[in-house]
């Protein structure tokens, strides 16, 4: 694992500070909120004042980078995750594996897993995913989602290539608490609270909060592998569990200093497929302290200064020791090692030991309105020691190594400013510094392992470019060459069943984005946006996950090219005062470009098919009817939202033939949510009923995904 740091959502919302701003907005659209002030009468009226501001999301979206931006008109008060809500953006889709707590991945034009940015507040979650996942964030209390796609920004560090996610939370006031309570199909359940208090005669602000999760799972399936066979769901039982406190300092010669401490519980059994899997279970804890300082002006007029420093201690594994299998007619079989073992061919019983150490330090430099530069330096180190006993005994040797991982990714950024705002520029040089040390056997036959040292460096760069028409139309270019480093897992291993890959290349994806975005704000206080984008990109060198019939054998391995190309078009309109539409397309294509089978001359036969497993055609659309004090009364809002997704067919293995069956089918699906709130928002009432007309969905190599499910949400809010 990598560190990541991750900052407590649920408390980071409490004392949040304000985000660093692109410079040079002159001349763009303004932002819907509106105030209005009156001058005062003399002799006569002397007419109106209308003040334009841009909020924090308008001043993202306009920066030179290609981002989609999603509100609080999209996140609050409704029943759903957040994946539920990123798989609604333009070329965006959430490759989920089950149910609630299900392992998924958010892929961005294609590109996915470990390439793909997490981050919360700017700080990056990492390979965080045996302790949190970005779903366990409450959308109540996320402020905006960025979902930046092709160059990452400079600001968030890291390594990520592609595309990133930034959650920021909301900033609330000195004295806050927010609790909620939702219950849904499959015995699922949630609950969420934060509260904030400034200690009296101090500049302290004092936060807790903490999150609980729980679901069975227990859906039917269908089993497309066993003709077709429908079985429910009886080991996919879901509980994770997070607490945890800050102290906050918002006074003082740092504008603000915070320390928060998080602990986090994870417990997932394994849900069988090809066999009835009715023990194993995964399981996770972690204890992680964060530090974060911050200074405007520091030491030099225009410089800010912003550091972070994480460190987590997790302990994860698998667990399973059943000495007997089922298939799914009741029949026992027996495990293939006297030892036990379900999942697996061998037992596990995995209490792997990680401390992962990050830092981030990002210095900006305001020389004037024009120029603008910006140093990251963005450092991490990570020490493994697996243990798993039963396996080792099984195996009948050792298989489990200690490792060690080091990297240092240096980022330069030079930000132009011209044409009264009009246009914008920003310039980044990165540089990748890797170094691990590790052990790994050879191969299955010799037991005596042997060192493994990896020490890599490179160079990568990103261009973007904002041109603004007028105050509605602007155009963006963006080209890159940029270089994701291998993750610990990838170079070094795990330490027990995944080999190291010492001559594992880094990725570099080379990429081109053409776009242009119109902004139109109405009379009433609503918009009309349009955007359009075209994106080419070819991945050198991709890195793939390679299993062995062998346990322990398995590795990463470099795949090679993979060539991207697609148009996305997005459209967002308030028709009516009290009548949101939105409406969006994706169309991608990618293609495995290697003319040779890896390390030989041999043709590669899968040369220009599409990547498999990965769909090309996607659309999303639906409305919003919203009416304030609908049933009389004062201080009330109601809400009703659908929401339609559209993934047309693709298939989960190489197109070799037509006649090729392994195909995941085309999806269309409707989600129905309704919000009521009362007493100035101080209550809460929603209720989603997702999956309407109880489609057939699959994903991620054909694994069934819940069909009809529903769920009813209370929030309190005091301020």
């Amino acid at each position: 694992m990598q560190l990541k740091i991750l900052p407590l959502f649920f408390l980071s919302a409490c004392c949040a500070g304000a985000q660093t701003l692109p410079h040079g907005v002159a001349g763009l659209p303004e932002d819907s909120t509106r105030t209005t002030t009156k001058a005062p009468l003399r002799e006569r009226r002397l007419g109106e004042a209308t003040v334009m501001g841009m909020s924090e999301a308008r001043r993202t979206k306009v920066a030179p980078l290609t981002v989609s931006v999603l509100g609080l008109q999209q996140l609050e008060g409704t029943a759903s995750s957040l994946n539920g809500v990123l798989q609604r953006v333009a070329g965006v889709t959430v490759r989920a594996t089950g149910g609630v707590g299900s392992a998924s991945r958010i892929s961005v034009r294609g590109l996915e897993g470990k390439r793909m940015g997490m981050f919360v507040d700017e700080a990056a979650m990492g390979q965080m995913s045996n302790f949190v996942n970005i779903d366990d964030i409450p959308t109540d209390m996320i402020e905006r989602v960025e979902i930046y796609k092709g160059i990452v920004p400079y600001k968030l560090g890291g390594s990520a290539l592609g595309g990133a996610v930034n959650v920021v939370t909301k900033e609330y006031p000195e004295h806050y608490f927010d609790a909620s309570y939702e219950v849904g199909s499959y015995n699922t359940h949630r609950f969420n609270t934060i509260y904030k208090h400034r200690i009296p005669g101090t500049h302290l602000q004092w936060g807790a909060g903490g999150g609980w999760i729980s679901s069975d799972n227990d859906y039917e399936m269908t089993l497309a592998t066993l003709g077709n066979r429908r079985i429910r769901r009886n080991n996919d039982r879901f509980e994770k569990l997070m607490v945890g406190t800050s102290l906050t300092a918002k006074e003082g010669w740092f504008d603000e200093l915070k320390s928060e401490l998080i602990g986090f519980y994870t417990r997932q059994g394994v849900q069988g497929f090809d066999n009835d899997i009715r023990e194993a279970y995964n399981h996770a804890q972690s204890v992680v302290w964060t530090f974060n300082a911050k200074r405007d002006n520091f030491f030099l007029q225009g410089l800010d200064f912003d550091w972070d420093v994480a460190y987590n201690l997790g302990r994860y594994g698998l667990k399973d020791l059943a000495k007997t299998r089922y298939d799914w007619d009741g029949n026992r079989i027996p495990s293939l090692s006297p030892h036990g073992g379900e999942a697996n061919n061998y037992p596990s019983d995995g209490r792997h030991v990680s401390h992962d150490f990050m830092s981030k330090l990002n210095l900006e430099y305001r020389l004037n309105p024009v120029h603008a530069f910006n140093l990251n330096l963005y450092a991490t180190n990570t020490v493994l020691h697996p243990k798993n006993e039963p396996m080792d005994k099984a195996l009948g040797f050792s298989a489990n190594f200690n490792s060690r991982l080091s990297s240092l990714i240096t980022g330069l950024s030079y930000d132009l400013t011209l044409l009264d705002g009009h246009l914008q520029s920003a310039f980044t040089l990165k540089n990748f510094w890797v170094n691990s040390r590790a052990k790994m056997l050879q191969n299955f036959y010799i037991s005596q392992p042997v060192p493994v040292r990896i020490d890599q460096n490179r160079w990568g760069a990103s261009w973007a470019v904002r041109y603004s028409l007028d105050h509605q139309w602007m155009l963006k270019m963006a080209a890159s060459s940029e270089v994701r480093v291998p993750t610990s897992e990838e170079l070094i291993g795990n330490g027990y069943s995944i080999l190291p890959s010492i001559d594992l290349a880094p990725e570099r994806n080379k990429a081109l984005n053409f776009g242009a975005l119109f902004h139109h704000n109405n009379e009433r206080g609503g918009l009309l946006e349009a955007e359009v984008n075209l994106f080419l990109s070819q991945l050198d060198d991709m890195i793939r996950f390679m299993p062995d019939m062998i346990p322990t054998m398995a590795r990463y391995r470099n795949f090679g090219k993979v060539r991207t190309m697609g148009i996305e078009g997005e459209v967002k309109w308030d028709a009516l005062s009290w009548l949101y539409l939105y409406a969006n397309v994706t169309l991608q294509d990618l293609r495995d470009r290697r003319r040779f089978t890896p390390g030989t001359t041999v043709e590669n036969p899968t040369y220009d098919k599409r990547i498999p497993n990965v769909p090309y055609t996607m659309a999303n659309f639906g409305f919003e009817l919203h009416r304030n004090n609908l049933f009389g009364g004062r201080g009330q809002r109601s809400r009703f939202l659908l929401d339609a997704s559209y993934i047309h067919e693709y298939f989960y293995d190489f197109e070799m033939s037509k006649y090729q069956s392994r195909k995941i089918p085309t999806s269309l699906t409707f989600d129905l949510g309704v919000e009521h709130s009362f007493g100035h928002r101080r209550w809460t009432l929603s209720a989603k009923l997702r999956n309407l007309t109880d489609r057939a969905v699959m994903s991620e190599l054909n694994r069934p995904l819940p069909g009809r499910n529903f769920a009813v949400k209370l929030r309190y809010l005091l301020k």
